[in-house]
Parts: structure tokens; sequence; C-alpha cells
């Protein structure tokens, strides 16, 4: 499994087990989380809150879905019987798992806010998760994709590789 696909997976298990608990049980939620406790539920609608936490819900697991799909760790070319004559990776993965990623840090940052504001252990463990897969999603942009591309047969280096912002002056010199 490449690393885009271990991000995928792992975004998608985040995702579900902060949605699955949204879908089966809103009212638990909007409880646990609500700054002076439930004494307050009386004031709010019940039916909307549960509207919008199962709403919720469902769009991350379908940001997960989607992410999964598009990243390649699910072979649809197997599905389709249509063999798959390369492997690299598809041509969205690079933009899901940005879009991902993006996610992970704005809900890092909103969760480390919060946890500031009531002082809610629950946020910490919210901001540690979405930190995390913010950080992996980055590491993957980055560093991940096609290993062993461009390789110079005489020299053996990276074709890929540039020189800015540094030069490389021993390679200047041989080349004089």
């Amino acid at each position: 499994m490449d690393s885009v696909s271990t991000y995928s997976t792992a975004s998608l298990a985040w995702l579900s087990t902060q949605a699955l608990p949204l879908i089966i049980w809103p009212s638990l939620i909007s409880t646990l989380l609500r700054a002076d406790g439930p004494t307050r539920y009386a004031a709010t609608d019940p039916s909307l809150e549960q509207y919008f936490a199962r709403s919720l819900g469902l769009a991350q697991l379908a940001l997960g879905l989607l992410l999964l799909v598009l990243s390649g760790a699910l072979p649809l070319n197997a599905i389709a019987d249509t063999p798959s004559t390369t492997d690299s990776p598809p041509p969205y993965a690079n933009a899901a798992v940005l879009v991902t990623a993006l996610h992970h840090a704005a809900t890092a940052f909103y969760t480390y806010a919060r946890y500031f504001s009531t002082g809610q252990i629950a946020y910490v463990f919210g901001c540690l998760g979405s930190s995390a897969l913010a950080v992996a999603g980055l590491w993957v942009l980055l560093f991940a994709g096609e290993g062993g591309r461009r390789v110079s047969r005489r020299t053996g280096a990276d074709k890929a590789t540039s020189g800015w912002p540094f030069k490389n002056a021993e390679a200047e010199k041989k080349r004089r």
C-alpha cells in the first residue's frame, strides 16, 4: 500500500469515527459539546440539531469515500474489467489529498480555538487527530507520489531535482 492509499484509509477512518456517532446518536454529541450543559436544551429545536448533526455525519462519510475513490485506493479499473497499463497514481489523487488536508487543517484550527474558549477536553482529541492527518496530507503532497522517476543512467541522480535555492558547486566544477 503506497502512502497516498495509507493517508486515504486513515482519513476515512478518522472521518468515520467522527461521523458515526453524529448519525446514530446526534443528541448525545450535541449535549456533550454544549458549553453550559443540558439545561439549555429546551431553548433549541432538537429536530433541527439532529438534522444538522446527521447531515454533517453523512457529509464526512462522503468526503472520506470520495478521497478513497479519487486517490486510487479502491481499484476501480478492476471493477470495470479494464486493466491498468501504468502504475502511476490517478490524475486527481493530489487534488483530493490537498482538499482533505486543508479540511483537516481547518478542523484542527477550529477545535484548537474551541478548546481554549470552552476548556472541554473533547476538542483536544479532535485537534490532535485532525492535526496529525493535516501533517500527513502535507507530507504526502510534498514527498509521496511517483517513486524512482527519471533517474539518470549515467550518474544515478534524480533528473526531477533542481538547483534552486542552492547551487551544486561541485557539479559546476566538474562541468568546467
